[in-house]
């Protein structure tokens, strides 16, 4: 696991269905959520706590997407795969860094009363 700094957002609506792009410096993940999802997953963020909580953030394809922060405020966006036993599932996850997430989060939440396309990210051919 390895925390990665975010490069590039971009949030899209669809009625009240959100697609949530995220881009950080080598994986990228669209998740399709709603704005309660994405409250309550900012509340957690904001939410002092003791151990592993999760929250659910919505979905890629068929699979649940997952926000999951630990003990010691490592934040991970999980897609939960499909079952490869009955003890073990398929996943693939990335680890935004906690603030990142959060700005997105509200810009997102924000967005949702407009329906204005948000993006922000390196400008091409920047070093």
């Amino acid at each position: 696991m390895v925390k990665e700094m975010l490069r590039d957002f971009e949030i899209l609506h669809k009625g009240t269905s959100i697609l949530l792009g995220i881009a950080l410096e080598k994986a990228v993940l669209d998740i399709l959520t709603d704005v309660h999802l994405l409250q309550d997953c900012l509340k957690l963020l904001r939410e002092p706590h003791l151990g592993l909580v999760s929250a659910p953030m919505g979905t890629f394809g068929v699979y649940s997407v997952t926000l999951s922060l630990g003990h010691d405020d490592t934040t991970a966006i999980l897609i939960d795969g499909p079952d490869f036993d009955l003890c073990r599932t398929q996943c693939a996850g990335i680890w935004p860094y906690k603030e990142d997430l959060q700005r997105v989060l509200l810009k997102a939440i924000e967005s949702a009363s407009t329906g204005e396309i948000k993006r922000e990210g390196e400008e091409k051919g920047a070093s």
